[in-house]
């Protein structure tokens, strides 16, 4: 049960830049946060990796939560919403509430239309969430429009090489990307995009028509001009189908290659790989500048994204492998204890940026959208 889809079938939406937004009823860290903790850092491509978090940051994050669960309890009768790309599991709401009892979630699943849902309750003066998520590319229109609260996320204790990726006030939580699934009862998978060119792979490979980010990897690796050419091989040969529903002919092995993101299908014949060029990119949350409940909202960012409970229980319960892949900044300790489909999806996401996955950045944010909205033209033009 997903908690959020990946940053595919991006519906980008016009808006106009604006300035980031102050922290509603400004929220201020209990105290001062530790300073004198330093990143242990490994470099994972434009992630870095802090082995020493859980030793070194992830105390005063703790205690900083449970001050601001003191004041979210007593803000708007301790009532937190939040809308994401699915509704919140009720396993999911449970959990929290196992820690925090006196907060009532409410939840919605808006799917596309969860940037528009935000901005519109904003002008109509409606209850809005109280939590923003989303990547760079598909939260553009929510970041454009001043929608990520101005939070400084290392007065609470994340550490600062976290928040390199995001615009200001994006917490990173999860990770996610481009992965071939595949049937490896009925086919092998190269290690390229170009190599599904093959005749051996005739009528093989399937996308859904949502998914145009698989190639924008490509396009911003080898240009825009070679990636249309690619879609457009892939298509006249009939080696690429564009379909509707992937999961039952990549089960029966009928079109054995998927172009997706993590598998969220048990069935055992089904594997994930990484290939050249493919993205792997972060996830994030953050407090909504029209948010009534700012605290719960950064409550439940921290949470989500480093409670170690909850994390353990995310790698190792199969009611929650389907949730999205942790942060590749958290410590090794975090993946190698995961099991099932979340070992599955996290080995093939860390091997992609091991071996050099592209990543949406601020700076890059703008050329990806151009790349995905390229590829989205050659392959349902």
């Amino acid at each position: 049960m997903p908690i959020a889809l990946p940053a595919a079938g991006i519906l980008l939406l016009a808006s106009c830049s604006s300035t980031q937004a102050a922290v509603p009823d400004a929220i201020d860290p209990d105290g001062d946060a530790a300073q004198g903790a330093a990143c242990d850092a490994v470099e994972l491509g434009a992630i870095t990796r802090c082995e020493n978090f859980y030793e070194d940051f992830w105390p005063e994050i703790d205690r900083q939560m449970d001050a601001l669960y003191e004041t979210a309890k007593e803000t708007d009768g301790g009532r937190l919403v939040i809308w994401d790309w699915y509704e919140l599991a009720p396993e999911v709401i449970a959990q929290f509430n196992e820690r925090y009892p006196d907060l009532t979630i409410e939840t919605r699943g808006l799917t596309y239309n969860l940037s528009s849902a935000v901005i519109s309750a904003k002008a109509t003066g409606s209850r809005n969430s109280d939590i923003l998520s989303g990547s760079l590319v598909s939260a553009a229109a929510m970041t454009d429009e001043g929608f990520w609260a101005d939070v400084d996320w290392t007065d609470f204790g994340v550490p600062e090489e976290f928040l390199t990726v995001g615009a200001p006030g994006m917490l990173p939580d999860s990770i996610n990307g481009s992965l071939m699934q595949y049937n490896r009862d009925a086919i092998e998978v190269p290690s390229t995009l170009d190599g599904l060119l093959d005749p051996a792979y005739r009528g093989k490979v399937s996308i859904a028509n949502y998914n145009p980010i698989v190639f924008s990897g490509y396009g911003m690796a080898e240009g825009e001009d070679a990636m249309v050419d690619l879609i457009g091989e892939l298509k006249s040969s009939g080696n690429l189908v564009v379909l509707e529903d992937q999961n039952s002919p990549l089960s029966s092995g009928d079109v054995p290659v998927a172009l997706n993101q993590t598998l969220y299908n048990p069935n055992p014949s089904l594997a994930v790989a990484p290939f050249e060029h493919s993205g792997v990119f972060a996830q994030f949350s953050g407090v909504n500048s029209d948010a009534e409940n700012p605290s719960g909202a950064m409550l439940w960012s921290l949470w989500n994204a480093f409670d170690p409970e909850w994390l353990k229980l995310r790698m190792t319960d199969e009611r929650f492998s389907t949730t999205q892949v942790p942060y590749a900044g958290l410590p090794s300790s975090v993946f190698e204890q995961a099991t099932g489909l979340m070992k599955t999806n996290a080995d093939a996401l860390l091997q992609g940026l091991e071996n050099g996955s592209a990543t949406e950045t601020v700076e890059t944010r703008d050329d990806w959208i151009a790349m995905i909205t390229a590829a989205d033209d050659a392959l349902n033009g």
